[in-house]
């Protein structure tokens, strides 16, 4: 049974239904609230300077490939495998597995490193890899 759309009097009703009306009635008072004001807040820029030292995991799939068991159990050092992509393709960056931008594979020196080309601005962040 749901109170919601019953009456002040069907409630009162309800509650005498069982004793002596004077008795049951003396302890039932309506709630009384104070009026609502709300309250100035002053802004205030948040100091997040404490963030800085968390650690994050950030990853780049540079690209896949299919391979059977027996070929990864005969896998030796400095053995070549060819992957997906070929150089300049965007590649999908994830910070703690959530998409986080698109980005370029380049290679600076001899390292293998990336340039961000564009940030993730959408709601959906959990998007998958490319």
């Amino acid at each position: 049974m749901s109170l919601r759309n019953f009456t002040e009097e069907q409630i009162e009703s309800l509650l005498n239904m069982g004793g002596d009306k004077g008795n049951r009635n003396r302890n039932i008072k309506k709630a009384q609230f104070s009026v609502f004001e709300p309250h100035k807040v002053e802004e205030t820029q948040a100091e997040i300077s404490f963030l800085n030292e968390v650690e994050i995991e950030l990853k780049v799939e540079l690209g896949s490939t299919s391979v059977n068991l027996r070929e990864v159990l005969n896998l030796h050092e400095q053995q070549v495998i060819s992957l997906n992509r070929i150089a300049g393709d965007t590649v999908d960056v994830k910070v703690n597995n959530v998409w986080l931008a698109h980005a370029e594979v380049l290679v600076l020196n001899e390292v293998l490193g990336i340039r961000i080309s564009s940030f993730n601005k959408d709601e959906d962040s959990s998007r998958g890899a490319k």
